[in-house]
């Protein structure tokens, strides 16, 4: 699966879900997360997490 992670400053990262759990490791509270944990960590200090469709997936 890929994302989208919007942080609202003009910044926006196509990441995988390894990536995505990274990004919420990074703000959240534990080192282990789960993909759900991550999301609502990144969505807790204001990003947009946007799961990505296969077709906007091949025109990056």
């Amino acid at each position: 699966m890929r994302f989208l992670i919007d942080t609202g400053d003009g910044f926006r990262e196509r990441v995988n879900e390894q990536e995505l759990i990274k990004w919420g490791s990074s703000l959240g509270l534990g080192i282990e997360m789960t993909l759900s944990e991550a999301i609502e960590a990144l969505e807790n200090v204001g990003y947009k997490v946007q799961l990505l469709e296969e077709k906007e997936i091949l025109g990056e």
